[in-house]
């Protein structure tokens, strides 16, 4: 008889998971249903100089601080966003753990919100703020190490050229104004450099896999305390 395998699923990442399945149903309702009037309502953190001001009156504005991280505007931003987070947020759910990365994306949104609501002229909808809290999470281990990957430089690179250059206007007045029209992206990068740094500052990092061994250290010594009392039963049986 042939013995079939099966491959199972497993949610190895439910934070990183849930996370990017409110993503997608935010974005497809709105693309498919609502025609951008649903992201426009719930899922945008309104600047405190935009065309339509922050409320600070409105307990909806309040909420839409938080729930701005779901909210995309464009399949390039959608796609783009999902990519990174599935990439780099499960090897960082599994170091830190699914409560403190949770609590990170928590800062990290909040940072981006309250920031925009009091300083931008701007708007702030998507998972940005969050992708760069990864993007810096994830070479923090190795910087403390005295080692500097290569490879997340390219990364940090890319991404921020790509927002950077991402629905830039055909011209420009000048370098300032640039800048100034820019705002979004540095409180992205703001937002993810303070979620980042709580979450490699107060994690208790490397305690779970020291625990794990120290837990199979135990059991082992008291297998092979067991197994020992065990063949000396069998002994004494024999010799009565």
């Amino acid at each position: 008889m042939v013995r079939k395998n099966y491959v199972t699923p497993v949610v190895d990442s439910p934070v990183i998971i849930f996370f990017a399945a409110v993503s997608a149903a935010v974005f497809l309702l709105d693309a498919l249903f609502f025609k951008g009037s649903l992201v426009e309502k719930a899922f945008v953190c309104r600047g405190a100089k935009a065309a339509v001001p922050f409320d600070f009156s409105s307990p909806m504005d309040y909420i839409r601080i938080l729930t701005c991280c779901f909210g995309c505007l464009s399949w390039d931003s959608f796609f783009t966003s999902l990519i990174f987070i599935l990439l780099l947020g499960p090897a960082l759910e599994e170091k830190y753990g699914s409560a403190m990365l949770a609590l990170m994306f928590f800062i990290t949104s909040l940072v981006g919100g309250v920031l925009t609501a009091s300083l931008s002229s701007f708007n702030l909808t998507g998972p940005f703020g969050i992708i760069f809290m990864l993007i810096i999470l994830a070479a923090l281990s190795a910087f403390m190490k005295g080692q500097v990957p290569v490879s997340w430089i390219f990364i940090f690179v890319l991404y921020l050229s790509l927002e950077f250059y991402k629905n830039s206007p055909e011209q420009s007045a000048g370098f300032s104004e640039f800048l100034q029209s820019k705002i979004p992206v540095f409180i992205h990068l703001a937002s993810g450099i303070c979620g980042s740094l709580f979450g490699f500052f107060v994690a208790p990092k490397n305690r779970a896999p020291r625990k794990k061994a120290e837990k199979k250290t135990s059991q082992t010594g008291s297998n092979g305390t067991a197994s020992g009392s065990s063949d000396e039963t069998v002994i004494g049986n024999i010799i009565v």
